[in-house]
């Protein structure tokens, strides 16, 4: 089995914007659009079919409170979660926001284009953000998101959440 313990993509930061028992959040290390983070298990797997019941448990309440704290942090149109793991092997989502600087940089990009395709639109961001990009401070942003996680917000959200399901 190859090394997945390499993780797939890097941040700067000195920290994770967020680490529990199951995951890291960090930003990604391929693509400078601010908010662009990366969720991994810190048991490394090639398929969500091999992570572990808890990790499993944990999952989906992971992606959403950084979905949270990314809607908090950067206002975007929309928060795109994709698992593709094809660079590395390694399972790991990325959560990327759609903001409306992005999508309009997209479409000046691709005249023709009338609609989006989340898909297609994360892809040309990815090869395009491969550098910082002029008058945007991704790490500020990274800060403004970690901040969310570790505040009071989270209990705010959590609250929130149960009040919800149990109507």
């Amino acid at each position: 089995m190859r090394d997945l313990a390499k993780s797939a993509v890097q941040s700067r930061s000195r920290s994770p914007a967020l680490a529990s028992e199951h995951f890291t959040v960090e930003a990604c290390g391929t693509c400078y659009v601010p908010g662009d983070l990366i969720v991994t298990p810190r048991h490394a797997v090639e398929s969500l079919s091999q992570m572990n019941p808890e990790a499993l448990a944990s999952l989906g309440p992971t992606l959403a409170l950084t979905t949270a704290a990314i809607e908090a942090g950067v206002q975007p149109q929309r928060v795109y979660c994709a698992l593709f793991s094809e660079e590395t092997r390694g399972v790991h989502f990325h959560l990327f926001p759609r903001t409306e600087w992005l999508t309009a940089k997209y479409f000046t990009a691709h005249p023709r284009e009338t609609e989006i395709s989340g898909p297609q639109l994360m892809d040309w961001a990815r090869r395009i953000f491969q550098k910082p990009i002029t008058d945007m401070d991704r790490d500020e942003t990274l800060e403004k998101i970690r901040a969310w996680l570790s505040s009071p917000s989270i209990e705010v959200y959590i609250q929130r959440q149960k009040k919800s399901d149990q109507a």
